[in-house]
């Protein structure tokens, strides 16, 4: 069986729930289920600010969607502010596209033309076009801000937060989530 983290409260949960039996937030969109599925983890971060960190593994994927994991973390957070999003990682990128359109192969086909992975890069450790990868969080930020009201993204319509991983020698990655309040904390 699945094993969730709230990342609002810390605590630990079990099967198909999508609030948290220990403090009564919503866990995710998705619930435990789709993210034992989909090979995705979340777990709460130590310290005062609320954060999380998701684990997600990119093999066979270039561009991996990643809204759904965001919005659970905002709205087991319920409040309103900022979402910070943030892939520690020197070869791959975060952005906001349009998805299922076409876009994805349009942006695949972007990078081959911008970065080819046979232009004799200096970099030339690992497979064939990893020192392209290098160059990608100069282009493709590995940061993301989102405002949130009330555990809500701010969304547009057809917006939707992707992980951009050319890089085939490393398939496991972390994306870091930390909420930022809107509103000063009394006392």
């Amino acid at each position: 069986m699945a094993v969730t983290i709230c990342p609002h409260c810390g605590g630990e949960n079990q099967g198909a729930k999508i609030k948290c039996h220990h403090c009564g937030r919503v866990l995710s969109q998705t619930g435990p289920a789709a993210e034992e599925k989909s090979g995705r983890t979340i777990r709460r971060l130590p310290g005062r600010m609320p954060g999380a960190e998701l684990t997600l593994d990119t093999t066979g994927e270039r561009i991996t969607d990643i809204t759904d994991n965001v919005a659970g973390f905002a709205e087991g957070i319920q409040g309103s502010g900022v979402v910070n999003v943030f892939l520690p990682h020197a070869t791959a990128g975060l952005g906001i596209m349009e998805m299922g359109s076409g876009s994805e192969s349009d942006l695949s086909a972007v990078i081959d033309r911008l970065f080819p992975a046979d232009a004799g890069y200096e970099h030339v450790h690992g497979s064939a076009g990893h020192g392209r990868d290098h160059l990608l969080p100069m282009f493709i930020s590995p940061s993301l801000t989102i405002p949130s009201d009330e555990g809500r993204l701010l969304l547009g319509t057809w917006q939707r937060i992707v992980v951009v991983d050319p890089n085939k020698d490393n398939n496991e990655r972390r994306v870091r989530l930390t909420f930022i309040s809107g509103r000063p904390e009394s006392g």
